[in-house]
């Protein structure tokens, strides 16, 4: 590794876990406030508070990290604008391309890392959250209000439901489909109402299929009142599937629940789905696609404030791509664009930018 490759990268690394440890400490300032009175009133031990934070910390740096990455290269590059080090080391030779490189490198590295949260940590950490604040800071379950189209995976069962009522823990006009061992459908279960009694779902005026190889149903359907539903989860375990899984999900979970719906042809929820999945591919990546597209600006030859400049910059400049990122996924939710291409608009866009920007520096 060059000198100038461990120059750039001390002083980038260093403002970058500079602003990442002030965001996390203003995000946790925040939070403690935001719930005081229930923990003054809850009064749980230390350890518990302290588990409550670190078991925050994955969802904190999801969001906070290409933020913090994207201050501080434009903190660096302006800092070596302003002093002329960028003359310099161009005088010597030396290709944007190449300062880059270390720069890019460190950003393609933390952009790993947040997948590695994102797939192994994320929903695991956020379930002990809401454990936590459930026994011992708020001490009440969530609640939500009537929700309608309600779908989750239990076992080897996809239950859509019309509609869910946390309150008196019923689920109604539910259909369910079954898989075998094989991965293929081999029943189905349209259900007037599923109740949750005795620590069980008992579901109640019962039409059951059965399916072939082929996938053509075999045999009359079967009648049945009432039947003890094999579902394992209680209601608070499904207010969380509706509420976190949906959010923090992995990869391979979705792209499972892709390939059911593909085979039950429910392709009214299949859209949504298939861009969830691809927003998670880019998500852990938009430190890179916010660098990428940022660098043409951070080397620009100019003498500025460079605090201020790098603080203001970033936030116009991450706004600008999360409310791209937003607005196009809204447009293939809503079935404008492919869905497919949804999630991928502002990354492309940003990359484009930064690419064509990077070969038209003089």
């Amino acid at each position: 590794m060059r000198i100038l490759d461990r120059y750039l990268l001390k002083h980038v690394m260093t403002g970058y876990f500079f602003v990442l440890a002030v965001f996390v400490g203003l995000f946790f300032i925040a939070e403690t406030f935001s719930n005081l009175t229930d923990i003054l009133h809850s009064k749980p031990p230390l350890t518990i508070l302290l588990s409550y934070y670190f078991h925050m910390l994955p969802w904190i740096l999801k969001w906070v990290s290409p933020f913090a990455i994207l201050i501080s290269v434009l903190y660096t590059l302006g800092e070596a604008n302003r002093s002329n080090e960028i003359i310099g080391i161009r005088a010597g030779g030396i290709s944007i391309i190449r300062i880059a490189a270390p720069i890019l490198f460190f950003t393609l590295v933390l952009s790993f890392f947040s997948l590695y949260l994102q797939e192994k940590v994320l929903l695991n950490s956020q379930k002990r959250v809401e454990d936590i604040k459930i026994q011992y800071i708020k001490k009440k379950s969530p609640t939500l209000s009537q929700e309608k189209d309600f779908a989750f995976m239990a076992g080897d069962k996809i239950f859509f439901v019309r509609t869910f009522y946390p309150n008196t823990n019923t689920l109604e006009d539910v259909t369910i489909f079954q898989e075998n061992a094989k991965g293929d459908i081999s029943k189905k279960m349209i259900c007037q109402s599923i109740v949750y009694q005795d620590e069980k779902w008992f579901a109640k005026g019962i039409i059951e299929y059965n399916f072939d190889d082929e996938g053509n149903i075999a045999g009359e359907p079967i009648h049945i009142a009432k039947k003890n539903i094999g579902l394992e989860e209680n209601p608070r375990e499904l207010i969380f599937k509706k509420s976190i899984f949906a959010q923090f999900a992995s990869l391979k979970s979705l792209k499972r629940e892709i390939s059911r719906l593909k085979k039950i042809k429910a392709y009214d929820k299949l859209a949504t789905l298939i861009i969830d999945y691809h927003q998670k591919i880019t998500d852990p990546f938009s430190h890179l696609f916010l660098i990428i597209g940022i660098l043409p600006i951070a080397l620009e030859i100019k003498k500025r404030k460079v605090g201020l400049t790098a603080l203001g910059v970033g936030f116009i400049f991450s706004f600008l791509y999360y409310c791209l990122a937003a607005f196009s996924i809204a447009l293939g939710k809503s079935g404008i664009i492919l869905p497919l291409l949804a999630a991928w608009v502002a990354p492309l866009f940003f990359l484009t930018v930064g690419i064509t920007g990077i070969f038209m520096i003089k």
